[in-house]
């Protein structure tokens, strides 16, 4: 084994709709998940062209674990899932929030969508290196 991949689908920002959030929510979100999103923010307001929902198309958020021989021990022992992931972090792994919030960045997805598809990263694993 040489990497785990995880995938999820994100709903994109119809382009017909789309306009830039108003700042004073805007700013909310970024102080919340400060460092990970820009300082303008896209939603779909809604329209013909993705029936009302602001949507349109989705694109797929990765998470890549490359395995190295620390994940290796703990995988082939008696670790759990979270002492798995910890060390996953560790080394550098790339979640499907962080890809998640590239996407934000480029203006393409809303911060809500990650945030709905990403949801169970805290569930299962639980909070790590200040990730939310």
């Amino acid at each position: 084994l040489e990497m785990v991949v995880a995938q999820r689908l994100v709903r994109l920002i119809c382009p017909d709709c789309r306009e830039v959030m108003p700042e004073a929510d805007a700013q909310v979100l970024i102080d919340k998940y400060n460092g990970n999103l820009p300082n303008e923010l896209y939603i779909g307001r809604g329209c013909r062209s993705c029936n009302g929902t602001g949507y349109q198309g989705r694109r797929g958020v990765f998470e890549m674990m490359p395995m190295t021989e620390q994940l290796r021990a703990l995988a082939t022992g008696t670790a759990s899932a979270r002492e798995v992931r910890r060390a996953a972090v560790d080394g550098a792994m790339q979640s499907l929030r962080d890809d998640g919030w590239r996407l934000v960045r480029e203006g393409l997805t809303t911060v809500q969508e990650v945030l709905r598809v990403t949801k169970d990263e805290l569930q299962v694993y639980g909070e790590t290196k200040g990730r939310d």
